[in-house]
Order: structure tokens, then sequence, then C-alpha cells
């Protein structure tokens, strides 16, 4: 990892009245990329490590808390994806920035198809991780097997089961069984989990997240309603899956969107889940992506 304290800079963005934490690490040298994280999930779902590798290979990034998680505001209302969006763009301007490679995972990894459509100019590539098509597809829409079916209820089973409470230690235990399943069958990295934990309870209002779990809600309710917007992207676009994603099987994810967007680059990972607490991982994830966005560079 890197021998030199990467440079730090916290800078809060106001959209619309509503204050959205944000964090750059790296100079204004490297060529910005915008981590967008999932559903409930805080800035530092990214890790330390994990945006050090990237400021290591000469990038800069940017990671910041949804609007209701973290140091983040909280909003009224309920919304729907189109608000997640502006909130990515206001940040790529509030930080002066000609475009930002967009990383988004699970709901980020949403959030950037539909960002493509909306604000392209403000993109110069989206890396997509473990997410499917904002619009429907026959693969996507294909009623599920019994197998499929069988890994869906062990997945949510945990899932369901896990009530936390005010208290981080008494709902670590819970948390760490959902982790652990959506880690796919990659060596768990339980202290990175417990860490992502602390920072849920250290950071949020509210753990659960019912208004981000609407907005995924309503993406699955208007996928034939967004078909026509696949093609729309044009932007260089960068698939990855966990192998081992039982919370989105690839074929239904990156593998159902790489068919609809011919161009996009697919890369499937063995072992990985639909969520990465291993550092192994996080290396190959980093890895994939330098490489993605060195060779647009030379282009």
């Amino acid at each position: 990892m890197l021998d030199f304290f990467p440079m730090r800079q916290e800078k809060i963005v106001e959209v619309e009245g509503l204050s959205l934490w944000t964090e750059s690490i790296g100079t204004e040298l490297g060529e910005p990329i915008l981590l967008v994280a999932g559903a409930g999930s805080h800035a530092r779902f990214w890790s330390d490590a994990f945006c050090e590798r990237f400021v290591e290979r000469g990038y800069r990034v940017i990671r910041y808390d949804h609007r209701d998680v973290g140091h983040s505001g909280t909003s009224s209302e309920d919304y729907e994806i189109d608000t997640l969006v502006g909130d990515a763009a206001s940040i790529i301007d509030a930080y002066s920035l000609q475009g930002a490679h967009v990383v988004g995972h699970s709901m980020g990894g949403y959030l950037g198809q539909f960002m493509a459509t909306t604000h392209p100019k403000w993109m110069r590539s989206l890396t997509v991780i473990a997410a499917g098509p904002l619009g429907a597809t026959e693969e996507v829409m294909r009623p599920y097997t019994p197998e499929e079916t069988q890994v869906m209820h062990q997945t949510w089973l945990p899932m369901m089961r896990n009530r936390p409470k005010e208290n981080f230690e008494e709902s670590l235990e819970g948390f760490l069984g959902v982790w652990r399943r959506l880690n796919g069958t990659a060596p768990f990295d339980e202290e990175l989990a417990i860490a992502y934990t602390k920072e849920l309870y250290d950071r949020s209002h509210d753990i659960t997240q019912p208004k981000h779990a609407k907005v995924m809600e309503k993406i699955a309710e208007s996928l034939e309603e967004n078909q026509a917007l696949l093609d729309q992207i044009n932007l260089p676009l960068l698939l990855i899956q966990g192998e081992e994603d039982y919370l989105l099987s690839p074929a239904r994810g990156v593998e159902a969107l790489a068919q609809a967007i011919p161009h996009a680059e697919l890369t499937l990972i063995p072992q990985m889940g639909h969520l990465f607490f291993n550092r192994e991982i996080e290396r190959q994830l980093v890895d994939r992506i330098v490489t993605f966005l060195d060779e647009l560079s030379k282009k």
C-alpha cells in the first residue's frame, strides 16, 4: 500500500437545502473516480485500503454518504432514483470536475445507469458492480426457477432474521450472519465487516434505510417503462459481478446488462458475492477497474 498518507479533503455539498457529506482522497492531479455505494450503505463501504489502491495508481477518489445515510442530511419525504442521481451530479459539480469516472455498487450501479442517460456529459465512464439492467430484458423478466428460488430463500433468511437494535454490540451477530452469506465463498474478513457495521451505528440516522428500500422497489416496478433507456447508454462501460452473488445472480445482473449493451466489458470474479469483505477481492476489483480506465486514457 501507500508509503505516504494520501491527501484527504472533506466537503459538505448542499443540494436544495440538504447537506451531503463527501470526502476526496488523492491529489487534484489524479483523474477523478466517484464511488457510489448501494442502498443503506455509507461512504466507508468503500474501505480506506480500497480507495488508497486507486490513489496509488494515480487516481483521485471521491466517496460520499447518500442522503439519509451517515453524516449526510435526512429527507422529509420519500424520493426516487432521479433524486439520488441529482445528488451525484451535484457532487461532481461541487468539486469543479470536468466529468468523473463513476463506479456504482448495487443500487449505485442502477444510479450510474440512470445518470448515464440524464447526465452523460458529467461522466467519463461507468463501472457497474453487482447490479442488473435499469430496464426490462428477457432474462430479467424470466420467472425464477426452483433452484433460483431456493438460493434466494437461503439468502433472505438471515436478512429477515436480523433485527437490528440501537446497541451495536447486541446487533453485531445478526449483521455478521447477513454479511457472511452475501460475501459468497471468498474468505470472510470479519475485521473488515465489523468495522463497516460499527460505522453504520456511528454514522447513520436510521440503519434500516426504508427510503432506499423504496427506491429499489420503484426501480423493480419500472423495468418495462425504462427499457428504452438502455439504448441511451453510450459511455465506456465496465460490468463486474461475483460468481457467488446469491442476492442477484450474474445471469440477471451484469450478464443481462451486457446482453442489452453490446459494447460493455464484462468481468466475473470467482468466489466473490454481492458484497466483498475480503482484501484480495478488493485488490482484484481495483486492478480490473484501473486496467479499464488506463486503456480508456490511451484511446
